[in-house]
């Protein structure tokens, strides 16, 4: 099995029944194709780069999954054919992943649940942290 990522793009002003259909058909298409989701994100409504079908505005999600190459194909026709999908985009991040990775690339906690941008923990902040970018910076003068 392979190690994916899916984001997709719905419109925005679908209503939250509307959301869990997608949900609950994307997790029987991926249970059927026997992959395993990891996590399902929702990263909330955001002003579109460019108009898609007269929308400025949509709802993003995140699904990271595994899975064989078949199953992307079927799931990317799934989101081809919905009318409430307005884009989505599939990458492959991890070529092959052992049963032992897999187990714990899984989130634990009900799978039925949509994570949330705003339930993510924040990063930490304060006078012993530093930001990365100042951190290479820093180390690279002295030499």
């Amino acid at each position: 099995m392979k190690r994916y990522e899916t984001i997709f793009i719905t419109h925005p002003e679908l209503s939250e029944e509307d959301h869990a259909e997608l949900e609950k058909k994307l997790r029987s298409t991926v249970a059927t194709w026997k992959g395993d989701i990891i996590k399902l994100e929702d990263w909330g409504t955001k002003r579109l780069g460019y108009e898609i079908h007269k929308n400025s505005r949509g709802r993003y999600f995140l699904l990271e999954y595994l899975a064989a190459a078949h199953l992307v194909q079927e799931l990317e026709r799934n989101l081809r054919l919905n009318d409430r999908i307005l884009k989505f985009q599939t990458v492959k991040v991890d070529e092959r992943i052992s049963s032992d990775v897999a187990k714990t690339a899984k989130e634990p906690g009900p799978p039925e649940k949509i994570t949330k941008i705003s339930e993510r923990p924040l990063p930490p902040e304060g006078p012993g942290v530093e930001e990365p970018e100042k951190a290479a910076t820093e180390g690279g003068e002295g030499r």
